[in-house]
C-alpha cells in the first residue's frame, strides 16, 4: 500500500474530498499539522508521496507560520529526489517559491467557481491527461503565483490568475485551485471570510450556491486526478 504524507498548516483547510479519494482508490494517508507543534521532516522518509495543501498564508509569511521555509525545502527535496508531491493552493504558492518563481498579492481575491482551460501539454501527464477540456474549480486566493517555475509544465490555465496548474520535474503537481471541498467545508470557509469575500465583490450565499450546483461535475473533474496521482506513486513504488 502507498503512503501519503498530508501537511495540513491550520484545521479549517483538511484534505477533506482528496483525502477521500485517495483513501477511498487504496492509500494509507498521515496527516501532519505543523501548526499544532508537529515537526516539517526533512526527508520525505517512509513515505511514498506528499501532499501539501492550502491555508490562508502568503507563501512568504515565515514569521507567523514559521514552519513554511521547512515545507519549501522539503518540497524541493521531494522534487529533486523525484519523490511524488501534490500542492493545492497555498501549497502549490508554496512550490513555486520553492522553485524560485514570485508570488503576489492580488487587488482583489479570486473566489468561486470558475472554468479552467487545459492546455496541450497535458494531454501528455500522467496526472492531468484524463481532465476534461474545461474543467470547473473552486478559487478561493489572494495570492497569485506570476509565472510556472523555470523548467515547469504548463498544464491548466484560465481567469485572469492564469497559472492554475503545472508540474516541476518528473513528479511535482501544483493546483492554484481548490479539488478538495465539498459544501458544508466551503460554508465554514465563507462563514469566516466576511471581509475577504466583500474584497472580492461576492457573498456567501452566492459562492455556495454556485458550487452546490457544479459540485458533481466538479468532483467528476478531480477524483480521477487524485486517483491518477497515487497510480503513479503505486507505478513508482513497484519500481
Amino acid at each position: 500500500m502507498a503512503k501519503i504524507l498530508i501537511i495540513q498548516h491550520q484545521e479549517s483547510v483538511p484534505a477533506a474530498k482528496f483525502g477521500d479519494w485517495l483513501t477511498a482508490a487504496g492509500a494509507e494517508i498521515d496527516v501532519l499539522r505543523p501548526d499544532l507543534g508537529q515537526t516539517v521532516p526533512e526527508e520525505l522518509t517512509g513515505y511514498d508521496g506528499l501532499v501539501v495543501l492550502g491555508g490562508t498564508a502568503a507563501p512568504n509569511d515565515d514569521a507567523d507560520w514559521e514552519w513554511l521555509p521547512a515545507v519549501r525545502a522539503l518540497q524541493r527535496r521531494s522534487t529533486e529526489q523525484h519523490q511524488p508531491n501534490f500542492n493545492i493552493c497555498l501549497g502549490a504558492q508554496l512550490n513555486a517559491v520553492a522553485h524560485g518563481t514570485e508570488v503576489f498579492r492580488r487587488g482583489r481575491p479570486q473566489v468561486g467557481v470558475m472554468e479552467l482551460q487545459v492546455r496541450p501539454e497535458a494531454g501528455q501527464d500522467p496526472v492531468f491527461a484524463a481532465m476534461p477540456e474545461h474543467p470547473k474549480a473552486v478559487l478561493w486566493h489572494q495570492e497569485q503565483i506570476a509565472n510556472i517555475p523555470e523548467g515547469a509544465v504548463y498544464l491548466l490555465e484560465g481567469t485572469d490568475a492564469p497559472v492554475q496548474a503545472y508540474r516541476v520535474g518528473e513528479a511535482s503537481w501544483s493546483v492554484q485551485f481548490h479539488p478538495e471541498p465539498d459544501a458544508k467545508l466551503l460554508q465554514r470557509w465563507a462563514d469566516n471570510s466576511e471581509e475577504f469575500l466583500g474584497r472580492a465583490g461576492r457573498s456567501a450565499e452566492e459562492v455556495i450556491e454556485e458550487f452546490r450546483a457544479q459540485e458533481a461535475e466538479i468532483e467528476d473533474s478531480f477524483r480521477p486526478v487524485a486517483e491518477a496521482f497515487l497510480h503513479f506513486i503505486q507505478q513508482r513504488k513497484a519500481g
